[in-house]
């Protein structure tokens, strides 16, 4: 049986542990009680006001160093201004609350000074108001769409805009916090807490794989050079220490290596894939003549064009050509799940309607003495 120390030194240790903060609406209440502004909480704390924002609204939660402290700071504003309790209403007095009247029904005279009713307007029907539509006519209107269900995967959104400063721009006004200082663990961050991607567009189709993009001071943060030696090629030397690094982690990349848009996977397992699109701004992965100026564009507008491109077309994966053979294998894929008769099991089949290897087109309609028609 344990003793009363063993159990306090389990206590200790439970109290030592994570860091727990309070509720995102009381840590934005007690900032409001203490008359600090989030830009000025944003500078103490050494990042932006929008991840401020971003813990009070619950969208994210801060990361060491930053947590102890924003911890400590909240724990001594609770101390100064605690949560207002609610008195509580003693029973056998609960107030009951006033009939509601309607807001268009007039006032109803007293009974004993109402005029005598005028037969002629007593029989007239009243006419009816062009101005407001009756209640019960609103209750039998057409109701409106319900927003469309967020997959919880891919509840940050398709993409996200990577500083140098660790500070990853997403869609919305979302700034997330990157720990990561080398590309393998950029990968491991992205797929395991990011919670980036976008569901897929067919049933039979493949969702779309996070896309991080890399201002040129997170390249250098990653240790990537702000320009490619191989200006043929546009890929990194086998040799560079960080194809090097994505090797000793048993990460793979395509055959156009790693290059301005550059993709980082491993097998898929069980059916889920493992796969990160890397796009280099300063290796020229957004061309002006396509995505507009770019370069002078600040991380958070970036994140907003592609978001936007990624909401109505697909999530970019290269130049808008490529884009475009993307969006089109994505609404009709190539093959499906089909059963096999002889063995019973499902196998990759056919898409029917879709083309699954390059063909000759139909010939035109022509005269019969044209070549074509003989």
């Amino acid at each position: 049986m344990s003793t009363e120390e063993e159990l306090f030194a389990a206590v200790d240790a439970l109290l030592e542990g994570e860091p727990q903060l309070p509720s995102p609406a009381e840590r934005s209440r007690l900032r409001e009680a203490a008359g600090v502004t989030q830009a000025r909480l944003a500078q103490v704390l050494k990042s932006t006001t929008q991840t401020v924002k971003n813990w009070e609204n619950g969208r994210s939660e801060p990361r060491p160093p930053r947590l102890q402290a924003y911890q400590r700071l909240l724990e001594g504003w609770a101390a100064k201004y605690p949560l207002a309790t609610v008195p509580e209403t003693p029973r056998g007095s609960v107030e009951q609350p006033a009939a509601p009247q309607a807001r268009d029904e007039p006032a109803r005279p007293s009974t004993a000074s109402a005029p005598a009713p005028d037969p002629v307007r007593a029989v007239s029907p009243a006419r009816p108001s062009t101005s407001r539509r009756p209640a019960a006519e609103k209750a039998t209107s057409k109701p409106a769409a319900a927003p469309a269900a967020v997959d919880e995967r891919f509840a940050n959104g398709p993409l996200a805009v990577l500083d140098g400063d660790g500070s990853a721009y997403g869609v919305g006004g979302l700034v997330l916090d990157c720990p990561a200082k080398t590309v393998p663990a950029l990968v491991e961050w992205t797929l395991s807490e990011a919670r980036l991607g976008a569901s897929r567009l067919h049933s039979s189709g493949k969702d779309a794989d996070p896309l991080i993009v890399l201002t040129a001071a997170a390249a250098e943060r990653l240790g990537l050079p702000l320009e490619l030696e191989d200006r043929r090629g546009l890929r990194l030397p086998e040799d560079h220490k960080v194809v090097r690094q994505l090797a000793r982690a048993k990460w793979q990349l395509t055959r156009r290596g790693f290059g301005p848009w550059a993709r980082i996977y491993r097998p898929a397992e069980g059916g889920r894939r493992q796969c990160v699109q890397l796009a280099v701004l300063p290796w020229g992965a957004l061309d002006s003549r396509s995505w507009g100026a770019t370069g002078q564009r600040g991380p958070a507008d970036i994140a907003h064009v592609l978001g936007t491109y990624a909401a109505r077309v697909i999530t970019p994966r290269g130049s808008t050509a490529v884009c475009g053979l993307e969006t089109m294998t994505a609404l009709r894929p190539p093959t499906r799940a089909a059963k096999d008769e002889s063995t019973g099991s499902w196998v990759s089949g056919p898409m029917p309607g879709s083309l699954t290897e390059a063909v000759d087109p139909a010939p035109v309609e022509a005269p019969d003495e044209h070549p074509v028609a003989a």
